[in-house]
Formats: structure tokens, sequence, C-alpha cells
């Protein structure tokens, strides 16, 4: 059932197939266009994520992620020559573009320009989505593209252990959650990363700047009660930074969050949620 599943989330929501059906809205921008349950619910999640984190995640960041020559799926990048120029700022008129849903027809209308990237978000409610067929399953654990969604008691003890990898050494973990139930997802610049015209590029846009962003963050860790939930927050304080004032612009369900600095210093930030009573986590020295 899940490599079933697997195969109908990349027919609705990959950017890399020119026949999915994210591919053919995006292709179409500028019109109204007629779509299925499925990828209307992920167009009007991506937006709530928008208005939610004050535009930290924006899912109409496409047009900068392939200036930045995020143009292929990940496998294929790094093999082939970059010829493109660095990128620009490119993004910024199309912030908070209004995009037009409507439920009761089921159609999606894009600004003419705007084409949206789901990756993320549709990753985090693939594995929401999967974990309730297995609801009845006394424990459990789905792993999707490195998001983790976590329930009832695991075969070894009283809460899933959850290896936090350190992104200047991944043979390392640097912290250790304890999970009871819930969701974890990290959004960092170490795993999916490129050069552009001799710099650096990773796939972590910021929308302010229609550019890889840098908050001074190499990676975010996420416990919240949903892998989508987690995975909107994860990209949120990356892009916004670890900072109280950036992390007051996510109002969005999380427990905690882990938060590793370019300096390698790790902080522990407080969710909106919750008392910290369903996790803890142990900081490698």
């Amino acid at each position: 059932h899940a490599a079933e599943l697997a195969a109908e989330w990349e027919a609705t929501f990959s950017r890399f197939r020119q026949t999915s059906e994210l591919s053919q809205l995006n292709a179409h921008s500028g019109e109204r266009v007629q779509v299925s349950p499925r990828l209307l619910h992920g167009v009007r999640a991506a937006l709530q994520a928008r208005a939610a984190t004050c535009g930290l995640f924006d899912p109409t960041v496409l047009p900068a992620l392939l200036a930045a020559g995020y143009d292929r799926s990940f496998e294929h990048l790094a093999d082939l020559p970059r010829d493109i120029d660095v990128p620009q700022p490119r993004l910024a008129p199309l912030r908070n573009a209004q995009i037009e849903l409507s439920p009761a027809l089921r159609t999606v209308r894009l600004p003419a320009g705007v084409m949206l990237d789901l990756g993320g978000i549709a990753k985090g409610l693939y594995a929401d989505t999967l974990a309730g067929h297995l609801a009845g399953w006394p424990g459990g654990v789905v792993s999707a593209g490195g998001d983790l969604r976590l329930w009832g008691v695991p075969p070894s003890g009283d809460a899933w252990q959850v290896g936090i990898e350190d992104p200047s050494d991944p043979a390392r973990d640097i912290a250790l959650l304890s999970v009871e139930a819930g969701a974890v997802a990290t959004s960092g610049d170490n795993r999916r990363h490129w050069q552009v015209g001799g710099q650096r590029q990773h796939h972590l846009i910021d929308p302010r700047t229609g550019l890889p962003a840098f908050s001074g963050v190499r990676s975010v860790t996420v416990l919240a009660p949903t892998a989508e939930a987690a995975e909107v927050v994860a990209t949120a304080l990356f892009v916004g930074g670890a900072d109280p004032v950036q992390v007051a612009r996510v109002r969005y369900p999380f427990l905690t969050a882990l938060v590793v600095l370019v300096s390698g210093e790790v902080e522990v930030v407080a969710g909106t949620i919750g008392d910290g009573a369903d996790a803890s986590a142990d900081i490698a020295a």
C-alpha cells in the first residue's frame, strides 16, 4: 500500500515529471485549472502555511529555485555542468501572489508567471496520510524522505529515539530526541546543495530575496503533532532564523525545535503548543 500511495503522490505533486498534475497546473498559470481533491488539499495547505508563517514558508518559490539551478531531481543535479549565471533576486514581485481556489468547482488559478513547489509539504502530507492508514497498528514509524511520523510504543522501550545528524559531520549525531508520538522533520543546507558560477547554492529559498536563505542556521529539526506541521516549521525557522522575533512569526503548531547554528552551537526553541512533555533532547557535547 505504501508503494502505491507513493506512486500516486508522485503523479500528483512531482515538479520533475512533466505529466504530473502539479506540473500541468504550473504550465497553465494564468488559467483556471480543474484539479484533483488531493492537489487542491495540498495547495490549500501550502497557502495556509504561508499565512501562518508570515511568508517564511512560501510555495511560490519555484521560479527562484529554477534560477538557483535546481531544475532537475537532486540525484541528477550534481552530475551535470552548471553553466547558468549566478542567480539574482527575482522573486520579490511575486510575493504574496493571490492564488484563487474554488473548492466547490475544484479549480485553482495561479497568477501568470507564478509556479508552485509543493515538495516539502507534500512529503509531510504523505507521511501523515500513510500513518493514518496504519493507525490500527500498536506502534510504528513512517519515514518519508527524512520526515518521520511516529506513534504507539516502540519494540524496545517507552519512547522512540531519533538521532539528529550533525550537519558538519553526517557520521555523527549532534542530539538524540526521545519522542512519545508525533512527527520529526529537518530542514538544512547540508544535503541538497550544488555549485553555480563558483557559488554554493541550496534548495531552501528565502521568499523575501528569491535567493538561497542565509540566516546563520545550518539545520533545524522540529517535533510537531504532524509531519506537515514539522516540515513547515522547520523550513520557516531555517529561512527566518532562531531569534525570538523571527520565531514569533511562526504561528503553526509545534512542540520544540533544535536549531544548529553556523557556529556549531545548538539552540532549543520552545514550541507554540505543549509543555515539552512529549519529547526530550540530549545534546551531544
